[in-house]
């Protein structure tokens, strides 16, 4: 299983694949009136084969951590990636920063989206986990604790959302954030930039 876990390691840690969950994280994504956006993400997200290796065996071996920690070095590599280090147990710290121009989409870690729509519809999203799969990620001892902000300017209209707090001022423009404390839960948002 260690060079299975290996090369499922060296192709998923891409960090535009599913492997990579977020755990620990603060995620923010900022919009300006012209329809450029920025997606930020600081916190930790943890390698879902190496987690269920560890789970089934008790320890990752010291070649598997040692693979796990290359990807780290190679993930730099890609523009997205501020930093990334290797904690351990297939876990990683991570700042991730993308800027986009209007009418851009985005797609982070399979978790965080942004999509346009022809109509001018945007949006900001997580993909729905099928009930089994959120059961075998809780299986693992993945945990997710994390924030997601979405600030938009005054030129937005708000089509609907799920958030969990809404701006104060008028409730129109300004921060919509996401407490996100299960797997199940997903972040939704439509807007339309006038």
């Amino acid at each position: 299983m260690s060079k299975k876990l290996l090369a499922t390691a060296a192709t998923c840690a891409a960090l535009l694949t599913g492997c990579l969950i977020p755990e620990s994280f603060k995620a923010k994504v900022d919009f300006a009136a012209n329809g450029d956006y920025t997606f930020s993400y600081d916190g930790t997200a943890v390698h879902a084969m190496a987690a269920a290796e560890e789970k089934k065996t008790g320890s990752l071996r010291a070649k598997d951590e040692e693979g796990l920690k290359a990807e780290a070095t190679k993930m730099k590599n890609d523009p997205l990636v501020q930093s990334a280090e290797y904690l351990g147990h297939g876990r990683y710290q991570l700042k991730l920063l993308a800027k986009k121009k209007a009418g851009e989409n985005l797609k982070m870690m399979d978790i965080f989206s942004v999509t346009h729509a022809k109509d001018g519809v945007i949006t900001i999203t997580s993909p729905k986990l099928a009930a089994k799969d959120v059961q075998e990620l809780s299986k693992l001892g993945i945990k997710i604790d994390g924030t997601l902000e979405v600030i938009l300017p005054k030129n937005a209209t708000v089509i609907s959302h799920n958030a969990t707090s809404e701006p104060k001022f008028f409730g129109l423009f300004g921060t919509y954030s996401w407490k996100i404390g299960s797997l199940d839960q997903r972040p939704e948002m439509k807007i339309k930039l006038k």
